[in-house]
């Protein structure tokens, strides 16, 4: 049996709440933001990438098996109670769902790479001091993707922390024709300030916004709002959808070949990823 070598950063199980079929074989269209064509595809074979959690370890996959065999049990658990029952899971299997919103945030190349360019920067300053200056501890400057691996399943926790302060609502699209979208970065991190160049989890008025299934995005805030779960106009979906495209990394991806986005007017409007074209939806 050949070695596990493609590794998802996000599950399949949670993909497969974007497909017509609901299953991690089922399809959906791949849409690339490098305006190649779009295609087929399905979970299992979507947001994975070689080797991406094999580390320095007597059992390379161990990461990758956690992941696959503690954690996503669990977040499939509150996707099907919100798929079943249209709501907030009750207070035990929402710390799932945050769980699926923690691993979103932490998990993709794009978070990665973050955590990674102040480590390879300074990496960069010592061995350029090193050429003039003998540095006795320069090993001390040096990471791998161990490292990376590592603070990625450290700050789980400090994530999950912050989320669990916050106060959620869920927006369910029930029209069967208006659908929202997912992507290999689906974590939306909000603020109504466009000229705010930094924030984060904690920041005050920052929304976070996660696309749950085809069906329902999760909405969260640090200030007190009403919660539970509300209807989702086509406006919204349109809203979503185009601010998730934003923050697509190489891909997103949809149930439908046929999606909501906002026009340069703030109208909804239907896009069609296979003719590149939109289409008046009012």
């Amino acid at each position: 049996m050949g070695r596990q070598a493609s590794h998802h950063y996000i599950p399949a199980s949670y993909l497969a709440g974007f497909t017509e079929g609901e299953t991690k074989e089922s399809s959906f269209w791949s849409v690339p933001k490098d305006n190649k064509k779009s295609f087929k595809t399905s979970p299992i074979k979507s947001c994975k990438k070689r080797d991406y959690y094999t580390i320095e370890h007597e059992n390379s996959l161990l990461v990758e098996h956690w992941y696959a065999n503690k954690i996503e049990p669990k977040i499939k658990k509150a996707l099907e109670y919100v798929a079943i029952h249209k709501a907030l899971p009750p207070k035990d299997e929402m710390q799932f769902l945050l769980l699926l919103a923690a691993t979103l945030y932490l998990r993709t190349p794009s978070s990665r790479a973050t955590r990674e360019a102040p480590l390879k920067r300074t990496q960069e300053i010592v061995d350029g001091i090193d050429k003039d200056v003998k540095i006795s501890n320069r090993n001390a400057f040096k990471f791998n993707q161990t490292d990376l691996i590592t603070s990625e399943l450290k700050l789980i926790n400090t994530v999950m922390e912050c989320l669990s302060s916050k106060y959620y609502c869920l927006l369910i699209s029930d029209d069967p024709n208006i659908n929202f979208i997912t992507s290999d970065c689906p974590f939306l991190l909000m603020h109504p300030d466009s000229n705010l160049q930094y924030y984060g989890l904690n920041t005050k008025n920052i929304e976070l916004s996660i696309p749950i299934s085809k069906n329902a995005v999760l909405v969260g805030r640090n200030e007190e709002m009403k919660e539970g779960a509300f209807e989702a106009n086509k406006k919204f979906v349109a809203a979503f959808n185009s601010n998730l495209i934003s923050y697509t990394d190489k891909s997103f991806y949809s149930n439908q070949s046929k999606i909501y986005l906002l026009d340069d007017n703030g109208a909804p409007i239907i896009w069609d990823i296979n003719k590149l074209a939109c289409s008046n939806a009012l």
